[in-house]
């Protein structure tokens, strides 16, 4: 895959995703698996690990979570 700014050639690895809900709560996501460009570090997440992403931080907030980190690969 090539990266969508800059051609260079883009590489399998991690990526950490803050999202923060309102003013109170803000949830970080570590070891996402991602896209990363050797060139310029633009950082692409494919839709299937967005949408996980997405279930894990609804999860964290639906179980009461204002302020935390959670792991891709262990979060419930």
């Amino acid at each position: 895959m090539n990266c969508p700014n800059c051609t260079a050639n883009m590489e399998k690895g991690k990526t950490v995703l803050t999202f923060q809900m309102g003013e109170e709560e803000i949830v970080v996501v570590r070891d996402v698996p991602a896209m990363i460009c050797d060139q310029c570090g633009e950082e692409y997440v494919d839709s299937d690990t967005a949408k996980q992403v997405e279930e894990k931080v609804e999860r964290a907030l639906a179980d009461g979570i204002k302020m935390g980190f959670i792991d891709f690969n262990t979060a419930a």
